[in-house]
């Protein structure tokens, strides 16, 4: 009864969600660099190098969630996310079994010395775990919303928690913003870096991988600002 009705909420957010459309990556190093370097005009043209596809709940913590048919909740880090990481060495996954909560930590990608923790978008039981990503945290960025999902859960309270989280117009107009977001987080950080200085400075913004370049510093800094999302 509980998965019929989470179920039938699903269907409701999808009729609003139908102006949303599947974003296609660049194919090229050209394009990328051409798309990146617009973002210094507007957000809206970057839009185009992130996927933001039908169907999934995003928090603003850069998680998503989407309901099996089963009622259980696929979850996962989103394209943004995975793209400025960049090369993620490691995946720090929960254990069957292990309760999350919503808006609490629940994973994290490694690269190096540094960590970033992701929130879970429901609360729930972890009932699987992607086994995949601990041999190929790559599929974190070849596919995002498929074969890199992190974690799989029995909602405790799905449909407080999905109604919580962004769909449709409001998840389109949030990632705009957050990508006006990074773009200031990268100006006030270029100074320590002249090669992204000197990036700025020309009118384009790094995307793919930028985070790389950075320490434990200014990761902290990125999760503060862009992983541990306000749902307020």
């Amino acid at each position: 009864m509980v998965a019929l009705t989470v179920i039938l909420m699903i269907v409701g957010f999808m009729l609003l969600d139908m102006g949303i459309q599947y974003i296609q990556k660049p194919k090229t190093v050209e394009a990328l660099s051409a798309a990146t370097s617009r973002i210094i005009h507007a957000a809206d043209d970057l839009m185009s190098d992130f996927l933001l596809p039908l169907g999934y709940f995003f928090h603003p913590g850069h998680t998503w969630a989407r309901v099996q048919e089963s009622g259980e909740i696929l979850i996962g880090s989103d394209d943004f996310a995975n793209k400025v990481l960049g090369n993620i060495e490691g995946v720090a996954l929960p254990e069957v079994g292990q309760q999350v909560k919503f808006n609490a930590p629940a994973f994290q990608l490694i690269q190096g010395g540094k960590r970033a923790a992701f929130m879970a978008p429901v609360s729930g039981t972890v009932v699987d775990v992607n086994a995949q990503l601990r041999d190929k945290p790559s599929l974190l960025m070849d596919s995002p919303y498929g074969s890199g999902w992190v974690m799989k859960v029995r909602p405790t309270s799905a449909a407080d928690d999905l109604r919580a989280l962004l769909i449709a117009e409001p998840a389109k107009q949030w990632l705009k913003n957050e990508i006006r977001g990074f773009r200031d987080f990268l100006m006030e950080v270029a100074g320590r870096k002249s090669e992204l200085g000197m990036t700025l400075a020309d009118g384009g913004v790094p995307v793919s991988g930028v985070m790389e370049q950075f320490g434990e510093s200014e990761w902290n800094s990125f999760q503060e600002r862009f992983l541990k999302g306000s749902l307020a």
